[in-house]
């Protein structure tokens, strides 16, 4: 039977098959059917998208990386054109006559080269800069040796060996009191007759270079000090010098023995610990606040002191301990008198040298100021 042309195309090298034609319409067919069903179950091929997508986008990132891996990176440079290029050779070539660096190249680099610019940081930490010159402090309600000290960056003893008055009582402020700041740590000496930078690197133990280098010293070439001019001795160091006061000197009570287990006189808060230039501990609270004995004893001495104390009481426990009372308001024993433990001496005040409201107390043994924490329970 002859083949059709006109029905079957012009390639007549086959013989007509009908299966040819149903593959495909099947093939139609199934691709439809197929959609259809992924149409009408889309919740149920979630998990199936969501596995395609995540390993579809894992290969990206792979081919990615794969082709940043092959190029070549070529310099960052400062310089895109050739006629912003030859300017810039020029500014170049003029600031190295003037002595300036060659700006033309710290801005190219050669070929292969990565560099990276550094990005402007607009919060720049500004250090703490030291002081250059003294200053003055005038003292307020509530301050402290140590207080001013840690407000300048000082040791204690520093704001004592800067002002004579604090010298005589460190722990004895008063409000409204003047006084000098170092710019460092040391002391402060006012040249008597007779000194020499020799005799006040032996006096204050350093050696005489440290007080010819500090910069805060304006000193004659030759060295000679003049009566009446200030020194500052960086490091330098002052014995301790213990105040003491007149006390009873009559006949002592048999029955005055003390213990020797101390107890808080008062009650409050520490508004100043034991320190080199502070041999006790301040105990704040308001005026009227009751003083105890801290252990049996007798009234070594009740009343006014003139070395910054105010209203005093001492108690001699006579086992080589005395306690001491200072600032008080009101003194309520006389000397003499046999005291117990816990027994009321006088109500806290503010008076001698003192900006507010406290007890003074200190502990001593054989006349030297003791920690009183150490004994305290």
């Amino acid at each position: 039977m002859p083949h059709n042309t006109e029905l079957f195309g012009s390639d007549l090298s086959e013989p007509y098959s009908p299966w040819r034609g149903n593959v495909l319409l099947y093939g139609v067919a199934a691709i439809a059917v197929w959609i259809w069903r992924w149409n009408g179950d889309r919740p149920g091929q979630r998990p199936l998208l969501g596995r395609i997508t995540y390993h579809g986008a894992l290969l990206a990132v792979l081919a990615l990386v794969l082709l940043l891996g092959t190029l070549q990176w070529d310099t960052l440079t400062l310089v895109s054109d050739s006629a912003n290029w030859n300017l810039l050779q020029t500014l170049s070539q003029e600031a190295q006559a003037a002595g300036a660096p060659d700006i033309a190249s710290s801005a190219y680099r050669p070929s292969g080269a990565f560099a990276i610019a550094r990005r402007a940081e607009p919060h720049t930490a500004i250090p703490e800069r030291p002081r250059l010159m003294l200053e003055t402090y005038t003292v307020q309600p509530g301050d402290t040796t140590q207080s001013v000290a840690a407000g300048y960056g000082l040791e204690p003893t520093t704001i004592m060996w800067s002002n004579p008055e604090v010298e005589k009582a460190p722990d004895l402020l008063r409000v409204g009191q003047l006084l000098v700041i170092l710019p460092l740590d040391g002391v402060y000496h006012t040249v008597e007759e007779g000194d020499t930078l020799e005799s006040l690197a032996q006096k204050y133990k350093v050696e005489e270079e440290v007080i010819t280098s500090c910069p805060y010293n304006t000193l004659p070439q030759d060295g000679t000090l003049a009566v009446g001019d200030s020194v500052i001795v960086p490091g330098g160091t002052k014995p301790y010098v213990q105040r003491t006061v007149t006390t009873y000197t009559g006949p002592v009570p048999e029955t005055s023995g003390g213990s020797g287990r101390f107890r808080w006189p008062a009650t409050g808060t520490i508004s100043q610990y034991y320190w080199y230039g502070h041999r006790a501990i301040d105990i704040a609270n308001g005026i009227g606040t009751a003083i105890v004995a801290a252990d049996a004893g007798y009234v070594s001495f009740a009343g006014w002191t003139d070395i910054g104390y105010g209203y005093l009481v001492v108690v001699d426990h006579t086992n080589g301990y005395q306690t001491y009372y200072a600032h008080l308001s009101n003194i309520f024993v006389y000397e003499g008198q046999t005291v117990s433990s816990g027994e009321v001496l006088g109500a806290m005040g503010s008076t001698g040298y003192s900006t507010g409201p406290h007890l003074h107390f200190e502990i001593r043994y054989s006349g030297y100021p003791t920690n009183p924490l150490i004994h305290l329970p």
